[in-house]
Parts: C-alpha cells; sequence; structure tokens
C-alpha cells in the first residue's frame, strides 16, 4: 500500500498539518468589519488559497494588532482544519456612514453590496455547500465611537435596522452560518482613559446597550429564517479577563501602548495587540462549531 501523504502548510511561523482530504475539504470564513479584523485583503485580488489563506497581502495581512489578528489566529493557529478567509473589513467602516458617517470607503453596507455582491456572488462562488461557509461580522465600535466622540448618543436601532437588512441581503445570497461579535469593552482603550467619568460612562452605557439590542435583533433574525445557524459571540469576557489582570499576560497595566503588539495589552490606543486578538480566537474556535 503506497503511504499516505500528510500535507504541511506554513503561516506566519506556524506549521498546520493537513490530510489530503482535510486539504480537498476547504471551509470559508466571510468576515465583515473594521479595523479590529482587517487584514488589509483585497476582494478582487488573488484568492486565498493552500499558500496564503488570506489571499492578499501576504499573511498575516496588515492588521492593527501588529501581527496576527483573530482572523489569522482562527484559520491559522487555533484549529486544524483548512479555512480560507474573504476578510472584507475595513478600517474605519461603521454599518452605513448615511447613518453614523466615517472616513472609511466601505462600510458594512459597501461590504456586503459592493464588495462581496461583485467579487463573490453567484457563480464566482468557490465553496460547493452554504455549509463549509461562516459569516462573522464585528461591527459597531465606530458607530458607537464615532456618536460618542461627538458627544452624542449612537442611533442604535436606526444602526442595527440596516445591519439586519444586510444580513437580509446576505441569507437572500444563499449564506446560512453567522456569528456575530458584540462590542467589546473599548471604553476601557487607552484612548478613552482621560475622558471624564460622564462621557465614559455614557459610551459604557451605549456598548451595553447595543449588545443586548443585537441578540434581541439576531432572536428575531433566526424565527424569520428557521434554516440559519446562527450565534452571538460575547467579546467582553476575553477582554475583561485579560485586562482585569495584565501581568498575567505578560503586561505591566492594562494601559500600556506597544507598536509592535508585544508586552503590552494595546497596539495603539484604541486596538488590542497580539494577547487579545489570540485569546478572542481562542474562544471563537471553542464557541463555534464550524471551526
Amino acid at each position: 500500500m503506497a503511504s499516505l501523504r500528510i500535507r504541511f502548510l506554513r503561516f506566519a511561523g506556524v506549521i498546520l498539518s493537513l490530510a489530503p482530504a482535510q486539504a480537498a475539504a476547504a471551509k470559508y470564513l466571510l468576515v465583515f468589519g473594521d479595523s479590529y479584523s482587517t487584514t488589509n485583503s483585497w476582494a478582487g485580488g488573488t484568492a486565498p488559497s493552500a499558500s496564503n489563506p488570506i489571499g492578499n497581502p501576504s499573511f498575516p495581512g496588515q492588521t492593527t494588532s501588529a501581527g496576527l489578528n483573530w482572523v489569522g489566529q482562527a484559520i491559522a493557529k487555533q484549529n486544524t482544519s483548512l479555512i480560507f478567509a474573504y476578510d472584507f473589513a475595513v478600517t474605519g467602516a461603521t454599518t452605513d456612514k448615511e447613518i453614523v458617517d466615517t472616513y472609511a470607503q466601505y462600510n458594512f453596507d459597501d461590504q456586503v453590496e459592493t464588495l462581496f455582491s461583485t467579487y463573490l456572488s453567484g457563480s464566482a462562488v468557490p465553496w460547493k455547500s452554504a455549509a463549509d461557509v461562516l459569516v462573522a461580522v464585528w461591527c459597531g465600535i465606530n458607530d458607537v465611537g464615532e456618536p460618542f466622540w461627538d458627544g452624542i448618543s449612537s442611533p442604535i436601532d436606526t444602526i442595527l435596522d440596516r445591519y439586519f437588512g444586510l444580513l437580509d441581503t446576505l441569507y437572500a445570497k444563499g449564506l446560512r452560518n453567522y456569528v456575530l461579535f458584540t462590542v467589546p469593552p473599548f471604553d476601557r482603550a487607552p484612548a478613552i482613559i482621560y475622558e471624564s467619568a460622564t462621557r465614559v460612562a455614557s459610551l459604557h452605557s451605549d456598548i451595553q446597550t447595543y449588545n443586548t439590542k443585537l441578540a434581541t435583533r439576531l432572536s428575531k433574525f433566526k424565527s424569520a429564517h428557521t434554516d440559519v445557524t446562527a450565534q452571538i459571540f460575547d467579546t467582553t469576557p476575553t477582554f475583561k479577563t485579560i485586562l482585569d489582570n495584565p501581568t498575567a499576560y505578560g503586561a505591566p497595566d492594562a494601559t500600556c501602548v506597544n507598536g509592535n503588539g508585544k508586552s503590552c495589552l494595546w497596539a495603539d490606543t484604541y486596538h488590542p495587540g497580539l494577547v487579545i486578538h489570540e485569546y478572542l480566537a481562542k474562544a471563537l474556535v471553542k464557541a463555534v462549531k464550524f471551526f
């Protein structure tokens, strides 16, 4: 009998071994969101492959975490499946700039209605079954954050109307598996620490309100589409565990910043570094059966 050949892949120092059957049965992660998720991939560029699971640019991409963000961690380090990621996330994105203005060119609505619909829809899809695709949406940070900086409350109901309208669009395109990330407690980011207690409390309230209503809306979405598999991924426990005990994770305190993503929990004053992304990915892979 011929010996079984095992396939080995190396991504940014991570070696992943895959049997031939596994290598043939790739899964697909579609990521929509903002800077916490971006790898700076371009949907019209080189497609993901066994040599580069994000397609373009070179793995792990250009992230705000100074290295592997949760996307890279989840697809190449925290699981043993072959997962290709189409990452549509763009720094600065809101759900819809007509609701919450931003400098981003491609917001969640553009990511769905322009990028996805142009480059990964209809006959262009590489997967054979919807069961092999997971839609991950991590949006809302800027929908809450931009109004905070403007000194106003976030129009959360209007935002979520648009958000779930976009999920309806993805559903109509045949997608059936969803994981929706909550807004993390970025009121604890270094950029916020010099704000007044009243303003921070207002931001915290908006984050909680957004997350509560996100869960309520998802329940309604699932009731309307009984063939979907969908869940909330709560990002707060991971952030809280690490921020409450920074020294256990190699950082001197909960607010220091290091641009290389190491020795501090924050890569800059607004974006979590490598450690937080690593543990987010671990929690995600544990919580979602897709991985």
